[in-house]
């Protein structure tokens, strides 16, 4: 965030305009201004400030559009010292790095990888308390308690944490969730890190309390549970990361027995809650200097995912929900804070997805 001399009021963003030419298909194409997102902060005094995020999708938000308007974080911050900060509201997960750094111009590509799309569901957030900080010794480390998933909500098997993600939009709370992640930044240009996050889906079948019509998931403890590592080696013009993430529902097969039951008496097709899913990337680039602050940073990533890595009751998994993707391009710099990326997604289960990417970011 930027501010005014003087004041305790900041104000910053950042957006992103993008276009994506399918090669196989020309009638999928499309252009969309993504995000248009502007960050909120107050410091009340040295210790206490104030943090929030709000954000526009897809250029218009109305009852009959695609858009959405969201608050990413709206959080309170007291600073007992470097090493112990104590944050409660809404705040975003410490997984992987999109989810934490998703401005244009600070991550490849011109969209946000799979993996830290379909497996952590960035942009994640949970309403909570944590504490958190960074130590002399260079370990970081953010711990809490927050809301959770809702699997009473799942619509989507190609991304199983967003279709039950709640957003601290009335969240089911009957089951809390526990996160932790721990990072080491000790040594110049290197970091290491990993997380972890549980809790219940279920909520003591509140979906249904309030809404007969939609399954029954009554006697079923079903929770989740999300895992990652992490790292990243930055020397010079070089940049290098990789990521695994995993994650899974237990008790999957006594919710798909509820929904296929759902499904034959009403008609319906809901997707099926998977055991297990996963994804890993391993990414490489280079930044060039072109002089003042310009640099052109070409890069090439390989992921791999699956979605629906297990499936119970003997269920056949959809070839659309797992893929490995080589996508590679550059992003050009005219300021650190403004990019032009350029790049190329090829699928290599799912060939109709393979395209052509433009795009244009900011942030201030």
């Amino acid at each position: 965030m930027n501010s005014s001399s003087g004041s305790d009021t900041t104000i910053g963003g950042y957006g992103e305009i993008s276009y994506n030419g399918y090669v196989h298909d020309a009638s999928r194409n499309q252009a969309d201004l993504k995000r248009f997102v502007l960050f909120f902060g107050h410091r009340f005094n040295d210790k206490l400030s104030f943090n929030s995020e709000v954000e526009v999708e897809h250029a218009v938000s109305s009852a009959d559009d695609q858009g959405e308007v969201e608050i990413e974080q709206a959080y309170l911050n007291y600073a007992f010292k470097p090493a112990l900060n104590v944050k409660a509201g809404l705040f975003l997960m410490p997984f992987g790095f999109i989810n934490r750094n998703h401005e244009p111009p600070v991550f490849y590509g011109v969209e946000r990888n799979e993996v830290e799309t379909r497996i952590i569901p960035s942009t994640w957030r949970e309403g909570g308390i944590s504490a958190w900080g960074d130590t002399p010794i260079g370990l970081s480390y953010d711990v809490g308690i927050t809301t959770g998933f809702d699997v009473a909500k799942f619509d989507d098997a190609g991304s199983p944490l967003r279709a039950t993600h709640q957003e601290l939009q009335l969240a089911k709370a009957a089951s809390l969730s526990f996160y932790g992640s721990l990072e080491y930044k000790g040594i110049p240009g290197l970091l290491i890190g990993g997380a972890v996050f549980h809790g219940g889906v279920t909520h003591s079948n509140a979906d249904f309390k309030a809404d007969n019509t939609l399954p029954d998931f009554s006697g079923i403890g079903s929770r989740v549970t999300l895992w990652d590592v992490h790292g990243r080696w930055q020397h010079k013009g070089l940049d290098i990361e990789a990521l695994y993430a995993r994650g899974s529902y237990s008790k999957a097969n006594q919710l798909d027995t509820v929904l296929l039951a759902y499904n034959a008496s009403n008609g319906t097709d809901r997707p099926l809650v998977p055991g297990s899913f996963y994804g890993w990337l391993v990414q490489g680039a280079y930044s060039i200097a072109l002089g003042s602050q310009a640099t052109l940073d070409p890069f090439v990533r390989y992921e791999k995912f699956d979605t629906q890595a297990s499936l119970p009751l003997g269920l056949i998994a959809d070839p659309e929900n797992r893929d490995r993707v080589l996508t590679t391009g550059f992003s050009f710099h005219p300021l650190h804070e403004v990019v032009v990326k350029v790049d190329y997604q090829k699928f290599f289960e799912n060939k109709d997805n393979d395209r052509i990417n433009l795009g244009l970011g900011y942030m201030f």
